[in-house]
């Protein structure tokens, strides 16, 4: 059932990097407590999923290196949002703790946004654009963890 607001007409939906956000958080979860097929293409795939994944978003993309603070890759996949496709990466750590970043093109109204904390239910991270892509990492942890994560992802798609 959609619900709608006091006069009647459907509510309006986020947009720029709190949409991304959302986006982020919705996908995580959904796929992050699956244990049998959480990612489409695994981490020993990557090569393959970089290329499925930028043919698709029609955009360069580089899966970050979250080794040094923890977290290896364990695949990825494409996902549906409301403004086009978007890459789906997934982490995990030694404790079983997942994290997942979300990337995609963003509208040309919101090609740069600095990265502001985002939060819904019981996930939490942070989003933000750089140059008209949209990031947004995610996860069920403090923010004080992520941040450094999410500023070692800004540092690395920098780099493409």
């Amino acid at each position: 059932m959609i619900k709608r607001n006091v006069r009647g007409a459907l509510p309006t939906s986020p947009s720029g990097v709190a949409a991304l956000a959302q986006e982020a958080a919705d996908s995580y979860n959904v796929y992050a407590p699956d244990h049998v097929r959480p990612v489409e293409m695994r981490a020993s795939d990557s090569a393959q999923l970089v290329q499925w994944v930028a043919d698709r978003l029609h955009q360069p993309v580089k899966v970050p290196d979250l080794a040094a603070p923890g977290y290896r890759l364990m695949g990825g996949r494409l996902v549906a949002t409301s403004h086009g496709p978007a890459a789906m990466f997934m982490y995990d750590n030694d404790h079983g703790s997942r994290i997942v970043l979300l990337t995609r093109p963003m509208s040309s109204a919101d090609q740069n946004a600095p990265m502001t904390r985002q939060s819904k239910g019981d996930v939490a991270g942070f989003a933000w654009a750089d140059g008209g892509v949209g990031y947004s990492l995610v996860g069920q942890a403090p923010m004080a963890s992520l941040r450094p994560i999410a500023n070692e992802v800004r540092k690395q798609a920098r780099a493409i």
